[in-house]
């Protein structure tokens, strides 16, 4: 496979089965072992032959994959026993940490006999992690050595002027790093203790300097990669069910995270991310019981995932075992994973088989591995039925309504009036419910038992209807009751590098009115609600006074839409401010003394709520207690009912009619009681009008 057919993935977003241990990914090669693997990195002889350096359990193998069907150990170093191994490459030497007491090894890959290697302690004996940059100087990780750092940053030594006898070139020290990359001379480290990433500037060995820094969705950053444009970092937090994560940090005081995505499998059980590396635009993630995965992260904002391999399918859920490290830089495109049980695997990409890969679609395809939005899911499209089907994009009329079940009886009400010009009416009706009055536009003028019009010009229509409930809103209260101390070392409050949430899905809509917490001390916390995704979608900052054992009541009266994977939390960056931690000081649920499980999910609440679990699990219960909810009361409404309003028409005839003689006059104004004699007379009628007549004797 050539380097550049990792870039004809499809950007389009597969359905996955479950079953299935690959997605476009097959394996080429596998050498097993007879020890547990850790880390893999690869190297280009100066043969062109390529290598995977692998990391063992009781030493450093160097393979020959230049037949990746065929791929053989060249030689091996040994060394301590150690879960931990990391290995990097300089020009023809390969430097190895380890957590074993074997400081630093490093090795001549020119001598194939495998007998050129040193080991040296001089500036640590123990380390987590390596990273040497394009300039050849390799950052050590996790040391302890007192004398050199004293945090375990990152210690800084020069290989440029002997590789095989490294200086020391500088120190970082402000924290713990458990792992880190460099470009540019900006040191991109994961604090995994602190919960961040940090952007360090290392132009300077001597003195490096913090520019900015930012939490990771889970607070338990693993490692961190800064994309090949220098504008996003990609980090993984090792814990269940936790993220890849994609942060803006184009501009280092304003870091934003635009998205983040989890493994083929976490649906099934949660699984543990461990290390991601950014390749072009690709991230390869080696992904424990998931094994190695790749996102597309063409558009950081939408990441995707478009590529598997299940290296341990004897493996699932959120254990620290399978895939533990990838590689995929090699020129031939190749990719490496060592898997801790399995052993090492040569993989690579291969083309997708286009179609609808969503089972419920009338046009399934079994062998499709990428989806091609050619699917036709048939269902209710109408949000408001009972019925609706989010997943739907053909409707097939099967839409059903509440309203359907119930007949409700229009108002009674006079339909036909005539009116005079500029007269005001009242209009009245009769219900069992509300009746609303309606203009001839439908907008709605006024709700009650009757209606004073404006003054009518011109021929007019009104409506009404009669709206009913029925179906009596519900109030209640969901979730645990109380906080519970099972008597065990901690079971209060967790540490402060952690901010979790719980997760709940809304089946119909609902009123979140107010909750309960536990506030350790007084202050001020932003109580956030966030989609599936992390989207802020609703928060409100309240001051909550030391609560420690009543308990406060948050009211918060939000209204909740159907969905699906909501979560409920605090904001991070504010409890750094107020509290100087992650945690935002409220007492949350844990395991007992004995290890008994004290949480009692789903909590359940009719089909209305359902709190499924924390962010770490269902033997957590973070935060909110007591949730007080409600829904409003269901209604339905009758057919309108029309009221023609008639302006009266009056002609000449009619208002001679109308109209009545108040007196007779002569042509000098004086009032006659008899006409007697011929001549101009004038009538003057009620109205205010005259008329001039002329007298006949």
């Amino acid at each position: 496979m050539n380097s550049y057919n990792i870039y004809l993935i499809t950007l389009l977003f597969p359905f996955f089965i479950l079953s299935q241990s690959s997605l476009n990914m097959e394996q080429i090669g596998n050498l097993e072992y007879n020890q547990d693997l850790n880390d893999v990195w690869g190297y280009v002889a100066p043969n062109g032959e390529e290598h995977a350096l692998v990391g063992c359990a009781n030493g450093f193998s160097y393979v020959n994959i230049s037949d990746p069907s065929n791929p053989y150990e060249v030689f091996f170093v040994p060394g301590s026993n150690s879960i931990w191994r990391d290995l990097k490459t300089w020009d023809h030497y390969a430097y190895i940490t380890t957590e074993a007491e074997d400081g630093l090894l490093i090795v001549d890959l020119n001598d194939l006999s495998g007998q050129s290697y040193v080991y040296t302690t001089d500036f640590f004996n123990t380390s987590h992690n390596i990273y040497i940059d394009e300039f050849g100087y390799a950052y050590i990780f996790g040391a302890d050595d007192e004398y050199v750092v004293s945090n375990g940053g990152a210690v800084i030594l020069d290989l440029n002027l002997n590789p095989m006898n490294p200086t020391l070139a500088g120190v970082f020290d402000s924290y713990y790093l458990h792992d880190g990359m460099v470009r540019d001379n900006i040191l991109w480290g994961s604090a995994i203790y602190e919960g961040v990433f940090a952007a360090i500037d290392v132009s300077d060995k001597s003195d490096p300097v913090i520019l900015g820094s930012a939490p990771t969705s889970c607070n338990f950053t693993h490692n961190a990669w800064i994309s090949d444009d220098g504008n996003f970092v990609f980090t993984t937090d090792e814990q269940q069910s936790c993220y890849i994560g994609a942060y803006d940090v184009s501009n280092i005081s304003d870091i934003q995270q635009v998205d983040q995505i989890q493994s083929w499998n976490n649906v099934n059980s949660p699984v543990i991310p461990h290390n991601t590396h950014v390749m072009g635009n690709y991230l390869v993630t080696s992904y424990y019981t998931s094994g190695i995965t790749v996102v597309d992260a063409s558009d950081p904002s939408n990441l995707i995932e478009v590529a598997y391999y299940d290296t341990s399918p004897d493996y699932d859920g959120g254990e620290f075992e399978g895939c533990w490290g990838a590689y995929p830089f090699l020129p031939s495109g190749l990719l490496l994973a060592s898997d801790q049980q399995t052993g090492l695997h040569i993989l690579e990409m291969i083309d997708p088989i286009y179609g609808c890969t969503n089972e419920i679609a009338s046009n399934y395809n079994p062998d499709a591995t990428a989806d091609d939005g050619s699917c036709l899911i048939l269902g209710c499209t109408d949000s408001e039925a009972l019925n609706y089907n989010v997943e739907a994009n053909v409707d097939n009329e099967s839409c059903e309504y509440l309203c359907d079940g119930y007949i409700i009886i229009p108002p009674i009400v006079q339909s036909d009036w005539i009116v005079q010009e500029g007269e005001s009416i009242i209009l009245s009706a009769e219900a069992n419910g509300n009746i609303y009055w309606l203009d001839s536009q439908n907008n709605i003028l006024d709700i009650g038992p009757s209606y004073t019009t404006d003054p009518i010009f011109e021929s007019t229509m009104f409506y009404l209807y009669n709206e009913e409930v029925v179906e009596e809103g519900v109030q209640g209260s969901a979730g645990e009751e109380n906080h519970v101390c099972g008597g065990n070392f901690g079971c209060d409050y967790s540490g402060g590098e952690y901010n979790s949430y719980l997760v709940f899905d809304c089946m119909s809509s609902f009123n979140l009115n107010s909750l309960k917490v536990y506030a350790s001390s007084a202050g001020q916390r932003t109580i956030e609600l966030r989609d599936s995704g992390g989207q802020i979608l609703n928060s409100t900052v309240v001051f909550v006074p030391e609560s420690a054992n009543d308990g406060y009541v948050i009211d918060l009266n939000w209204e909740i839409g159907t969905g699906y994977g909501y979560r409920i939390g605090t904001n991070t960056q504010m409890n750094q401010n107020n509290f100087g931690e992650n945690n935002p000081g409220f007492k949350r649920t844990t395991l007992g003394q004995q290890g008994e499980v004290l949480t009692n999910y789903p909590y359940q609440f009719d089909d209305i709520l359902e709190i499924t679990s924390s962010e770490y699990g269902t033997d957590y219960y973070y935060y909110f207690y007591d949730w007080s909810i409600s829904t409003p009361n269901q209604t339905c409404i009758s057919e309108s009912v029309p009221v023609h309003i008639t302006l009266h028409q009056t002609n000449l005839n009619d208002l001679e009619l109308s109209k009545s003689i108040i007196g007779i006059f002569d042509l000098l104004g004086r009032n006659v009681d008899k006409i007697e004699k011929e001549g101009f007379y004038f009538k003057m009628y009620n109205n205010g009008s005259i008329k001039k007549f002329y007298h006949l004797d």
